[in-house]
């Protein structure tokens, strides 16, 4: 039998239609054009029937993209509903296969009424899936009262199938441009890293190439302090209100503090309805939604890099919002390698420029103003004086850079007080808040708010202080360590000034090492971390190339390339930093300092360490006794075992270092023990060295431990 020349006449243009738009599709054409023209041929197709283009979304909402109709054509709305109840929108959802409503009358909801208007009586619907999920759906309805035939499902299928294929596309290439946006933030933030850009210049890089990379306006990168307070560090696009400094208390649950309190990426839908310093501040301005990411230095939860909009983020914010917080963290883990390394830089250079003073005969007044001056360049600026203390409950103003009173000053203190905790405990005291202090009248005329004090030991006892002080709030988070490292410079100086034959002496071995510190750093850096770094933006340099090129796979390879280069020379660093005083000295003590070293040695060690954690400059004078010791050990002794013995006898320090080799071992034979007596001696403590021949050799130190 014959086809129906009616069928064979739908038939054709059926598929004329899907031709028309297939082709639009494999052009490439914009999303707008493919929904325009879907929507058209899909109405002109099926006469006396409107037809429209409806996006889904997770919060049971609906767009209605666009409608067509014979009378006025296609137009674009963009308005959205709720799904309503009985309508396609929930049908399709739910079951995922095109669905029909037979009448509208018993459906409800804003999306409902607004199809009535259309005048619409029934419809029939097909969802188009894209990866998977339900994106939408195209809809065709009847205003005359006919129903729609069979098969209608299938020719809305057809189409739809095609309109999967074209979104796909599109969020394919969304997702090239966002990638290669990506590998170039990475780039130029990379590239501020390999030139020794100011931390201040990065962070500030990081902020605003995140801001492009999420799509968002308002970003900052906030720091963590111990207790879960933040501080903003940078920040782009900032509301009234929002500057770099700015700090904010833990208490709240706003998005920051959730990744303080799991280290995970967190999100906030309703910023008005939390508490929080944060959320009510950036809610106020006009913000509804928020996301953080965590930042990750070395391993550790640096801070949060966080996004706000005034509307709903997009739902994957904290994904693409990750990406960028671990190249800000990488970012982050590299400037503070270079701090480091600058700042053992500026600590050498200034013990360097004490001694050379001292060394020259300078007179006393001259050496300790240069202190003075030293640590206030060295430590942010903050004013600084010297003073020593005196037979009595005094202390005498020997030198100052800007601080309160001049030299010669002579000021009583009390018990409890800073000067007094200071020279009982030998160790460094801060303290925050003068107005609740015993001495609080004396800090009030000397105009004094806080203050942060390191001992100067000298021939066992605490000779002095020195003191930053501070007129308008608390000094900086960690200052005491780096107060109390210059201190123990100014007690090396000071011991230097008093036995003028012992520096001569030494002169020479200070500044030689010094100077081949600053060369092996020097030589490290260049030969290892640095031509990675090079080596890494080469490489997003040809990533770029390529991704401009079109070809995806190559500039991909060639970034990854990029990220395993500058991991490495992360690592790198770190590792230089931790040849100058190894990180498990710091963590464990003196016991998982030497247990550390022991590790590596070519001959079996007995070791005997059983002392608690020390004051940091003990423990570091303690390790390096054995460490040279060992290295003497295995370069000179041809020893068959060693030992190494540590005890605390009523806060002295015992050390000894054995072993079963030649012996005959001498100070200034270029041994190294030249250098581990001047070590100890500045330490305020004594070296003996037996080493009979064909006896082994015994190195016995002892080190004042503080109260």
């Amino acid at each position: 039998m014959a086809d129906d020349p009616a069928d064979l006449r739908r038939s054709a243009a059926e598929q004329a239609a899907l031709r028309r738009v297939a082709t639009l599709v494999a052009s490439g054409a914009a999303a707008a054009e493919v929904f325009e023209a879907l929507v058209t041929e899909v109405g002109l197709l099926m006469p006396a029937t409107d037809a429209a283009l409806v996006r889904l979304h997770g919060d049971e909402t609906v767009t209605v993209i666009g409608r067509w109709n014979e009378s006025g054509g296609y137009r674009s709305l963009g308005v959205s509903h709720p799904f309503g109840t009985g309508t396609l929108a929930r049908l399709i959802r739910d079951s995922r296969r095109p669905s029909r409503v037979s009448s509208y009358a018993k459906t409800s909801g804003s999306l409902a009424d607004s199809i009535r208007g259309w005048g619409w009586q029934s419809s029939v619907g097909a969802p188009v899936i894209v990866n998977a999920e339900v994106w939408g759906l195209t809809a065709v309805g009847s205003t005359n009262g006919e129903v729609h035939p069979p098969g209608t499902e299938r020719q809305l299928a057809a189409f739809t199938e095609l309109l999967a294929i074209a979104i796909a596309n599109a969020q394919g290439r969304q997702e090239l441009e966002q990638l290669a946006a990506e590998q170039a933030a990475l780039r130029r933030v990379a590239e501020l890293v390999a030139h020794a850009a100011p931390p201040g210049e990065v962070l500030a890089a990081v902020v605003t190439e995140a801001a492009g990379s999420v799509g968002v306006g308002f970003t900052t990168l906030l720091r963590f302090e111990p207790d879960g307070s933040t501080e903003v560090t940078a920040v782009h696009d900032a509301p009234e209100g929002v500057v770099v400094g700015m700090r904010a208390p833990a208490a709240g649950d706003g998005a920051a503090q959730r990744v303080w309190r799991t280290g995970r990426s967190a999100r906030v839908d309703s910023l008005p309805d939390l508490s929080g310093a944060w959320a009510r501040l950036v809610a106020g301005r006009g913000f509804r939604s928020s996301a953080a990411a965590p930042v990750l230095a070395e391993d550790r939860l640096w801070g949060a890099l966080v996004a706000a909009g005034r509307a709903a983020l997009p739902p994957d914010v904290e994904e693409n919002l990750s990406r960028f917080a671990e190249l800000a963290g990488t970012a982050i883990a590299s400037a503070q390698a270079r701090a480091d390394l600058q700042a053992l830089a500026e600590e050498q250079a200034a013990l360097l420029r004490v001694a050379e003073l001292v060394a020259r005969g300078g007179p006393a007044d001259e050496v300790f103003a240069a202190v003075a001056v030293e640590a206030r360049q060295l430590l942010e600026g903050y004013p600084m004086t010297l003073v020593r203390f005196e037979e009595d409950a005094a202390l005498t103003v020997i030198s100052r850079s800007g601080g309160p009173a001049p030299p010669g000053t002579r000021i009583g203190y009390d018990p409890d007080t800073l000067p007094d905790r200071v020279r009982r405990t030998a160790g460094a005291v801060r303290v925050d808040d003068y107005p609740s202090e015993p001495d609080a009248a004396l800090a009030r005329r000397f105009g004094l708010a806080a203050a942060v004090a390191a001992p100067i030991a000298g021939d066992s006892t605490v000779w002095g202080m020195l003191t930053a002080t501070s007129a308008d709030g608390p000094l900086t988070h960690g200052i005491e360590d780096r107060l109390q490292r210059f201190a123990n410079l100014v007690g090396t100086a000071v011991s230097n000034a008093t036995s003028r034959a012992q520096l001569v002496a030494s002169r020479a071995r200070v500044l030689s090492t010094a100077d081949e510190t600053r060369r092996r750093l020097q030589r490290d850096v260049h030969d290892g971390a640095q031509q990675r770094l090079v080596h890494t933006v080469i490489s997003l340099q040809l990533a770029g190339q390529s991704l401009a090129a079109g070809d995806v796979p190559t500039g991909i390879d060639r970034v990854e390339e990029a990220l395993k280069q500058a991991r490495r020379a992360t690592a790198e660093l770190r590792e230089l930093v931790s040849g100058i005083l190894p990180a498990s000295l710091t963590r464990s003590g003196l016991r998982g300092g030497v247990e550390s070293l022991l590790i590596d040695l070519p001959l079996p060690v007995d070791a005997d360490i059983d002392v608690p954690r020390l004051a940091v400059e003990v423990e570091t004078t303690a390790y390096f006794v054995v460490a040279e010791a060992l290295t003497n050990v295995v370069k000179h002794a041809r020893a068959a075992r060693a030992w190494v013995v540590v005890m605390l006898d009523d806060g002295t320090l015992a050390i000894e270092v054995g072993d079963d080799g030649v012996g005959g071992a001498r100070t200034g034979q270029g041994s190294g023990l030249t250098g581990l007596l001047d070590r100890v001696e500045a330490r305020g403590g004594q070296l003996y060295v037996s080493s009979p021949p064909g006896a082994g050799t015994t190195v016995r130190a002892t080190l004042p431990a503080g109260a």
